[in-house]
């Protein structure tokens, strides 16, 4: 019997799958590659869902990994809130948080004494606080600013110790109420959350509720 075809046959399907593994380990290699002096690709970006709260408090985008999120009822209306990763002391979480401020709000501040009354002084908190800087978001003109202090967490009785906390915040007006945006995190991690941060407040709309 003549077994040159099937012997052909098979050195060409060797042959496919040799080139096949050799353009896989070339692109592997390819993106691995460092080169003195270039950038390093970007990490690919997480991906974002848009967002709106059973309550119709906002819309807008929110992660799809990483956050959990939440809404209750307070004395002061709704409060949503995004839960992210804990501190590395495991003490404090990573909370962004959104809440609305207008007339029918108990105890409600215009919104440049509500700026002022965030940005007071706290001697017990050890506070340092960044000036108000304004960012163009989908909603307007923000006004933002950061805060770092000291906490003893947790704040109840029993054990505790002390842990250095960074806020990003920022005050959106809408007419003559206004949305307060807030994101808390470890100071040593707080790096990490600023983009997000970001995005989220600038996705923010508001709904008809």
């Amino acid at each position: 019997m003549n077994n040159a075809p099937l012997a052909a046959l098979l050195l060409l399907l060797a042959s496919a799958a040799s080139a096949g593994d050799w353009l896989a380990d070339a692109d592997k290699a390819a993106r691995e590659a460092v080169i003195p002096g270039a950038a390093q690709p970007e990490a690919p970006k997480a991906a974002w869902m848009p967002f709106v709260p059973a309550s119709r408090l906002f819309s807008g985008e929110i992660p799809v990994q990483g956050w959990w999120p939440m809404e209750e009822e307070t004395a002061t209306g709704s409060v949503f809130r995004l839960l992210g990763g804990d501190s590395h002391s495991g003490a404090a979480r990573t909370v962004l948080s959104v809440r609305f401020y207008d007339k029918d709000t108990p105890g409600f501040l215009p919104i440049k004494q509500a700026v002022e009354l965030m940005r007071r002084d706290d001697k017990e908190s050890k506070r340092a606080i960044t000036a108000v800087r304004p960012v163009r978001v989908g909603l307007g003109l923000a006004r933002t600013f950061e805060i770092v202090e000291t906490r003893r967490i947790p704040a109840d009785e029993g054990p505790s110790f002390e842990e250095e906390l960074h806020h990003y915040v920022a005050v959106i007006p809408v007419g003559e109420a206004y949305y307060l945006v807030r994101l808390i995190s470890s100071r040593a991690t707080y790096l990490e959350y600023r983009d997000d941060f970001v995005r989220f407040m600038k996705s923010l709309r508001t709904l008809s509720r």
